[in-house]
């Protein structure tokens, strides 16, 4: 027979293993997150209770029940299927995982924060398995434990003693910022319970063990945090960290001596990886460069506020975001035809940045409904007291999302949800929590965060001004497809580019040359205009020399886009010929329709590979003039 709790408990058990097993996959996130509130509901019928639906779970829904406004207003022409279960209206469910923090003692809390402690621990697992596995570990677990053929490889980091190689850490994730923003929510348990495990006397035999090892996984897990370059993630714990301080008073000259080792400590090795690791070199330097060889969010956020500018008061609604992308993106890509490549395959499926996409989506009412929500939380956050550090995540991943929408991956929010549920409810600490309401912290700390969103915003609409020209650049790599700087130097350089001295010979490969015209509005057609280049031989540098010839490789590579297929480009050379240095400027030039043969199904890249080769002297590579369609 079935007893009162029996549902309940269930529910229970179904979270307990959603916070254990969520950072492995996010469907069986979704099974038992989806479980548990199956349960939940079971057990409010078998009591005959109504849920109780506290106002974070009132704005959230709000939030949702905003983007459909708009469609609302265009019944006729509205696809309900794909708006209401393949759009961002399909994640309304998420809200309702909500529910569970009336219902769960404080007891129950405590046992599944010991949960969310045991999925942090896999998701450091599997960030170290990821961190020496040569394949990503999603598709080789699901390729039944092998390698296929076409499935892209993880990032490569270091190699040590020549022998062991690091790589990127993802975990089970696809991509470094979903599992960046996984170690935001989880990792702040471990720090939560290290501090403790110092802070309380324990009179246990094994507590030098216990404590040895919270500290030892508390290092893992900043070492994999580090590694992992989420630079969004990195400074929105920073933020968390300072907004969390607030409420403490902390005695700085106490820990002046320890936080002065460890920032020289810290910057010591920060600019050891930096002069020595091109990929932690390239994270860095993407923090303060306008156009960067990865992210750039400059045109996505001039057509974030095109829309916006349009739509600021009821919004586009729930799954219109890639049309109206693409009706921004349609005459940018007249005006530059270069930039058709790099708009295609940038994700249509949100804004890059939480607070935005949601006001694109839903208008003033989403505004007012996830600023609520952000209040509502802090508050309570705030109330905890002194183990508030477990909820650290929540301001990370709010900070992080004026850089990505983490709110809208699935992989994040699930658990960004789970956290909040593990709050204490209202129904505790009643005293208490009737002192701590009156805190001027508290309205300090939303004030910050408030201002944090209202800067970030300004700050993305400050971006929109960069001109269009200056929106594209023909990428430069070596041999093995890394970043190359003094080729990268040479393109469009008003002088020709100093080569460390005993340079015979070097190598680059320059990539950006459609063999398509196309746009999002019209057929893809073989281009008529040639594809082509200047080489400056003319330009005669002081005590330096130009190099006597150089090999030119037309190169074609195919056009999709790996990080969004999961497969390499395949690229390949149709032609090669050899130049000699003609003291002048050097026209190049290629008609695409000369190598339909080559051609493949659809768009492909006409790149070209260059190797110079000097005699002697003090090298210098030419200056290299080419527009930005390589017209």
């Amino acid at each position: 027979m079935i007893g009162k709790e029996t549902f309940h408990k269930i529910s229970v058990v179904f979270l307990y293993l959603f916070f254990v097993l969520s950072p492995f996959s996010i469907s069986l996130c979704q099974i038992l997150a989806g479980a548990s509130l199956f349960f939940l509901f079971l057990d409010c019928i078998q009591k005959r209770e109504f849920p109780k639906f506290e106002s974070l779970v009132l704005f959230l829904i709000l939030l949702y029940i905003s983007f459909l406004f708009t469609p609302v207003f265009d019944w006729d022409q509205t696809n309900w299927k794909q708006t209401i279960f393949r759009s961002e209206f399909g994640d309304v469910w998420m809200a309702f995982l909500l529910l569970h923090h009336t219902r769960l003692s404080y007891r129950e809390k405590t046992r599944l924060k010991q949960a969310v402690r045991l999925g942090a621990f896999f998701l450091l697992l599997s960030g170290i398995l990821s961190l020496v596995s040569p394949y990503r570990l999603a598709p080789f677990v699901m390729d039944g434990f092998q390698y296929t053929e076409g499935r892209r490889l993880p990032h490569l980091l270091v190699v040590l003693w020549e022998k062991l190689s690091l790589y990127l850490p993802i975990g089970f994730q696809s991509t470094h910022l979903t599992y960046g923003g996984l170690l935001a929510i989880y990792l702040p348990s471990i720090w939560e319970r290290t501090f403790r495990s110092f802070q309380i006397a324990r009179k246990k035999t094994n507590s030098f063990f216990y404590r040895f090892g919270f500290l030892t996984l508390s290092l893992v897990g900043f070492f994999l945090l580090f590694l992992n370059q989420s630079r969004s993630i990195w400074f929105g714990l920073l933020f968390g960290i300072l907004l969390l301080s607030l409420q403490k008073k902390l005695q700085i000259k106490k820990y002046l001596p320890v936080l002065s080792l460890g920032i020289l400590g810290i910057a010591g090795i920060l600019f050891l990886l930096y002069q020595n690791n091109w990929l932690f070199q390239r994270a860095i330097d993407d923090l303060f460069a306008k156009r960067s060889l990865e992210n750039q969010r400059v045109w996505i956020h001039k057509m974030n506020f095109a829309i916006l500018k349009e739509n600021y008061l009821f919004g586009i609604g729930s799954g219109n975001y890639p049309k109206e992308f693409i009706t921004q993106a349609t005459p940018l890509v007249k005006e530059l035809p270069e930039l058709y490549y790099d708009l295609s395959i940038t994700p249509k499926s949100h804004a890059h940045f939480d607070f935005l996409h949601f006001w694109i989506l839903g208008g003033i009412t989403s505004v007012v409904a996830y600023l609520s929500f952000l209040y509502w939380i802090t508050k309570r956050i705030l109330q905890v007291g002194k183990n508030n550090l477990f909820y650290l995540g929540f301001f990370s991943v709010i900070f992080a999302g004026s850089f990505q929408c983490f709110l809208l991956d699935d992989e994040v929010l699930l658990p960004f949800l789970g956290l909040l549920i593990l709050l204490p409810s209202t129904s505790i600490r009643k005293k208490e929590r009737k002192k701590n309401f009156i805190q001027k912290g508290q309205i300090k700390v939303y004030g910050i965060l408030f201002f944090w969103i209202l800067i970030s915003s300004l700050g993305a609409l400050y971006l929109t001004k960069t001109p269009a020209k200056d929106l594209f650049f023909h990428r430069t790599r070596t041999e093995h497809n890394f970043p190359s700087p003094f080729a990268q130097s040479s393109m469009n350089s008003m002088v020709p580019i100093a080569l460390p001295t005993g340079t015979k010979e070097f190598y680059f490969k320059l990539a950006g040359c459609l063999d398509h015209n196309t746009n999002f509005n019209q057929r893809a057609l073989v281009r008529e205009n040639p594809v082509g280049f200047l080489i400056h031989w003319e330009d005669l540098p002081d005590d330096g020399k130009l190099p006597e010839t150089f090999e030119l490789e037309i190169r074609k590579r195919e056009s999709f886009d790996q990080d969004k297929e999961y497969k390499v480009q395949a690229e390949r050379i149709v032609k090669k010929e050899i130049f000699f240095n003609s003291k002048q400027i050097q026209k190049i030039q290629v008609h695409p329709k000369e190598y339909l043969e080559s051609l493949g199904k659809g768009i492909e890249f006409v790149d070209f590979g260059f190797l110079f080769s000097w005699k002697g002297g003090n090298p210098f590579l030419p200056r290299i003039e080419i527009s930005g369609n390589c017209d």
